[in-house]
Order: C-alpha cells, then structure tokens, then sequence
C-alpha cells in the first residue's frame, strides 16, 4: 500500500514539474482592487457614491504602484533568463535542456506581463465606468468630474 501512495506521489510532483518550471521568481500579479459597478453606483446615496469613487481611485493607485513593481521585476527576470540563455548558446556544447528551460521562463514571463495589461486595462475601463455613472447623477457634487 505505502508503494502506491509513494508511486501516486511521485508521478504528482513530476505531472505539476513542468508548472513549477514556467513560474516567475516575483511572486503572484497583485489583486485588482474590487470597483463598485455603475449600477451600485446608482444605488448609493450621494456621500456614499463619492466617497466610493474617491475610495475606488485610491485602490486603483495603490494597486498601480504594485503592478509596477511586480511588472519591473518581470522585466529584471526576463532579461537575466535572456542574458542567461544568450550565453549558454553560444557555449561550444549548448545544454539544449537549459535552454529549453530559460525560454520556458522567458515565456512565462512574457504570457505574465501581458496578462497584467489584460487586468489593468479591464480595471481602468471599470473605473471609467464608475465615473461616468457617478457624474451622470444629477444630485451629486460634480467637481471631481471631468468638465466637458
């Protein structure tokens, strides 16, 4: 019985290998910030519909400067595994599986970035929203709108 459990084990961690081999060393994309939609935004009183959309731009901005930080250190990883596999290329005997694996990661890296993009773009397009709906009320103090 512990011979099966021992097998089942080691073809788990051998199936999850090539997952652990195109994860970045940064760590996880941070979590966009929740923005209300337009129509929760139609729901809230007008104190609470400003300080929502106040408090959605703060959330976004903090989350921005993490995006950042997480993107620059995409582009530090990518740019050592290039330099990396650069270099193990033009060795007289180039070790195919390191270059194989260096390329793994350069193409998780790539795939990660351009996620971010994906999330960011959705997260701007959902506060623009919120904006657009919050200034479309009549009944609130519409100086942090745009002018028009």
């Amino acid at each position: 019985m512990l011979k099966h459990w021992g097998l089942a084990a080691a073809i788990s961690i051998m199936a999850a290998a090539p997952a652990w081999a195109q994860s970045t060393p940064c760590g996880d994309e941070p979590i966009p910030p929740a923005v209300p939609s337009a129509a929760e935004m139609g729901l809230k009183n007008p104190g609470d519909a400003l300080k929502a959309k106040h408090q959605a731009f703060l959330d976004i901005k903090a989350w921005q400067a993490a995006l950042k930080d997480y993107r620059d250190c995409l582009d530090a990883d990518e740019g050592k595994n290039k330099r990396e596999k650069h270099d193990a290329m033009t060795q007289s005997k180039p070790d195919q599986d390191k270059i194989k694996r260096l390329q793994g990661q350069i193409d998780a890296n790539e795939h990660a970035y351009a996620v971010t993009k994906d999330t960011e773009e959705r997260v701007v397009n959902d506060f623009h929203a919120l904006t657009v709906a919050f200034c479309s009320r009549t009944d609130v103090d519409k100086t942090s709108c745009p002018k028009s």
